[in-house]
């Protein structure tokens, strides 16, 4: 049956590995315990208890427990925690400096908290840190040390040090190269959910890297990432039910994904469904 898409090769498969962010999203950790008298909790931290005051930057940030948003609030009290060494807090304040969020933006200043939180062994620290050493953030890059902190969070489950971490083998990035090592972790990423740990499985089922290929195996790994909207992910899909590689052929399906990736600004399902006259990705 001719291809709606044209000829399309093995090789139109995106070959290049997703890097893994530092942070999916800026996660603002908390010691809460639901306590929803705020009264209660104020007191606690207005008397210097570390955890409480940590809570009460977190009420204010996200504008809980009846609380109105205020991030200058939050930072206040994240700061009072901060200096009794609360690594919670340390991490939080170096996500408002990373970002600009109630304070002056200063990359330099977070990756000092942060350092501070993952010398403590919190993994959500010690991932950013990896980044930044991996990324040359506001430190001289070494990935050498990146992989020393992604490794400390990974071996304590931290979805996207896992990731990176197979980034750093497959790559060869401060470790000898290894693609068994690189499937390892992100296969552990991957079943966590993580979508990106996800597309790059897939990839190593294609090109046999750390694995034996297997269409299938891609397949199933790029649909779970498809559905959490990983644009890559959802343009290799397409291109598998367009050519039936590891899942039943279909035509429907193939433009069903490739319009979900277009929608998201993917140029190559974009183009792909141009040659059909598909210009609506509703």
């Amino acid at each position: 049956m001719k291809s709606i898409f044209g000829i399309i090769l093995m090789s139109s498969l995106l070959m290049a590995s997703i890097p893994c962010q530092g942070d999916e999203k800026k996660t603002y950790l908390t010691t809460v315990t639901e306590d929803s008298d705020v009264a209660k909790l104020r007191e606690r931290a207005d008397n210097g208890d570390a955890n409480a005051q940590n809570d009460m930057g977190f009420i204010f940030y996200y504008g809980k427990n009846g609380q109105r948003k205020d991030f200058t609030e939050a930072v206040k009290w994240w700061k009072l925690a901060t200096g009794q060494g609360h690594a919670y807090a340390q991490y939080n304040l170096g996500n408002c400096y990373e970002d600009g969020i109630g304070v002056a933006q200063s990359h330099t200043e977070a990756v000092r908290l942060w350092k501070l939180a993952a010398e403590q062994g919190l993994a959500q620290a010690q991932c950013n840190l990896g980044f930044c050493y991996a990324s040359a953030k506001s430190v001289m890059q070494s990935y050498t040390e990146a992989v020393k902190w992604y490794r400390l969070a990974a071996e304590q489950g931290e979805k996207i040090a896992q990731c990176n971490l197979g980034d750093c083998y497959r790559e060869g990035n401060g470790v000898p190269q290894s693609y068994t090592e690189a499937v390892k972790w992100y296969r552990l990423a991957a079943e966590q959910g993580y979508a990106n740990a996800q597309y790059n499985l897939g990839l190593c089922y294609i090109y046999s890297h750390g694995v034996e290929q297997s269409y299938t195996e891609a397949a199933k790994w790029w649909k779970l990432a498809a559905e959490q909207g990983h644009a890559h992910a959802q343009f290799n899909l397409g291109l598998c039910y367009e050519k039936g590689l590891g899942v039943e052929q279909s035509h429907a399906e193939a433009v069903k994904w490739h319009k979900k990736a277009a929608k998201q600004g993917n140029t190559e399902s974009i183009n792909l469904l141009k040659q059909i006259g598909i210009n609506d990705y509703e």
